[in-house]
């Protein structure tokens, strides 16, 4: 899978998540609420997050030292969905206050404008083909 091609999932991924958080946060904000509620659904995320973040630096190469330009972000991400994952597994406690945190007004506004960011310069390493990548 090519670098653009990585940027392409993740430019979907993220801009569909924003764009939901955009226009209808109630919903999200009782996602990450029902979340941090449910050790079934915490332990499937944790599993999730880290068996991606695995394949991510499995397939692409985790070394952020050998990636250049924008291409740094996937094992950055990579790495991201790894110890995300972990921590779900091993501490719980914290994956809880974290999204408790994210959850208050201010906060989930500045998190919908960052994966809306992302998104779209995701979009734009993936799909446009003068993108520096």
């Amino acid at each position: 899978m090519s670098d653009a091609q990585i940027f392409q999932v993740f430019s979907l991924v993220y801009l569909a998540i924003g764009i939901g958080m955009l226009i209808n946060p109630a919903f999200y904000k009782k996602l990450f609420t029902d979340f941090c509620e449910s050790a079934a659904v915490m332990y499937i995320g944790g599993v999730s997050a880290l068996v991606i973040g695995y394949l991510i630096l499995a397939l692409r190469g985790c070394s952020v030292c050998y990636s250049s330009g924008f291409a740094v972000i996937i094992p950055i991400i990579g790495w991201l969905a790894l110890i995300k994952g972990i921590l779900i597994l091993v501490r719980p406690q914290t994956i809880i206050a974290l999204t408790k945190a994210i959850l208050k007004e201010s906060t989930f506004k500045i998190m919908i404008a960052w994966v809306l960011f992302l998104g779209l310069l995701f979009s734009f390493l993936g799909f446009c083909p003068k993108s520096p990548i």
